[in-house]
């Protein structure tokens, strides 16, 4: 009965910090001017890429280094469909021809492209033991930049392309800010279902012990990759409405510092929770492109050779040291102490 009790408290107290959220959330475009506005709405894109590399990592402890190789895929899929013409003199010339299709719609399918991708890699490289699988996706990213390099014509090469203003999710920054939170509710709700479903405990049980999982009949390989493919479908919806959210594509969505920005947010939230990455994905995106750059990095002497990103691995290292858990796990000790 009691442990009954304390896990309804934590779901409570989990709901009570998402209510207050979306709260605040709904009321602050009343006070925001619109480059902030525009800063938020790219903070929940963000977020989606947060939790959903939680899921895989957080829940299952496969640490995947190449999670923007989905970020990417699902962005570049639905510009792509937008912009069939590019599709001219390559083998995949007969798509050129396609119809305009629904930008919802384009954004699905860069979901479904990037799970397929992402199932197609777990199923080659779930099977490695320790760190071997974080190494064979930490170079994946590098080979997806390269060929948007080599392949010029079809992806647009360093400098990407663009969509068109037209394809927009919205015309004005407000409608963007109220999609994009819409989507990192919708995005945040599902897996945050999963998470607390007797799948979700499966796959937990799997992250705490590989082989008494495997003991008692789990077929621990399938729902590895399972978790995979549902991450990959995250990070390429969240990578797609980026893309019609600042209306260009490149390859900056698979770059590495990227990679390491979400890294960072998951840990200082809070690893497995899906709720952590929410708080950590918030505070750093917001610290990095306008916190620090706003008011602290010009400010900085040129004799102290500090940036943004200095401080934010320092911040890194004072959250790591007193709050090893995450800010989220530390909230949540505080509000379900008797």
């Amino acid at each position: 009965m009691k442990r009954i009790e304390r896990f309804w408290r934590m779901q409570s107290s989990d709901l009570s910090y998402l209510i207050g959220f979306l709260m605040v959330m709904a009321v602050i475009p009343i006070f925001l001017p619109e480059t902030l506005l525009y800063i938020l709405g790219l903070t929940f894109i963000f977020i989606v890429f947060s939790i959903s590399w939680d899921f895989l990592t957080g829940l299952v402890g496969e640490v995947n280094l190449g999670h923007t190789i989905f970020i990417g895929i699902g962005g570049y899929v639905t510009a792509l469909l937008h912009v069939p013409s590019r599709f001219e003199g390559t083998i995949l010339s007969p798509l050129a021809n396609i119809p305009e299709l629904p930008i919802p719609l384009t954004i699905f399918l860069g979901g479904v492209v990037a799970a397929i991708f992402g199932v197609a890699i777990g199923l080659i490289t779930l099977r490695l033991k320790g760190w071997y699988f974080a190494l064979v996706t930490a170079i994946l990213p590098l080979l997806f930049i390269k060929a948007t390099y080599v392949f010029k014509d079809l992806f647009g090469g360093e400098e990407g392309f663009s969509v068109g203003l037209g394809k927009a999710i919205a015309q004005d920054t407000f409608g963007k800010y109220i999609v994009s939170l819409a989507f990192m509710i919708i995005c945040f709700a599902i897996l945050y279902g999963i998470k607390n479903s007797k799948l979700g405990l499966t796959l937990i049980a799997i992250r705490e012990d590989n082989t008494l999982a495997e003991a008692l009949g789990i077929n621990i390989y399938l729902y590895k990759v399972f978790a995979m493919g549902v991450s990959s479908f995250f990070a390429g919806l969240s990578g797609a409405l980026l893309v019609h959210y600042r209306i260009t594509v490149s390859p900056d969505l698979f770059d590495v510092p990227l990679m390491l920005l979400i890294i960072l947010a998951v840990v200082i939230g809070g690893l497995g929770s899906i709720v952590g990455p929410v708080i950590g994905g918030f505070l750093i995106y917001l610290l990095k492109y306008w916190v620090l750059k706003v008011y602290l990095v010009p400010y900085i002497p040129p004799a102290f050779p500090l940036n943004d990103d200095i401080i934010l691995y320092i911040l890194l290292i004072v959250i790591a040291i007193t709050m090893p858990h995450g800010i989220y796990e530390r909230l949540r000790k505080l509000y379900t102490a008797p």
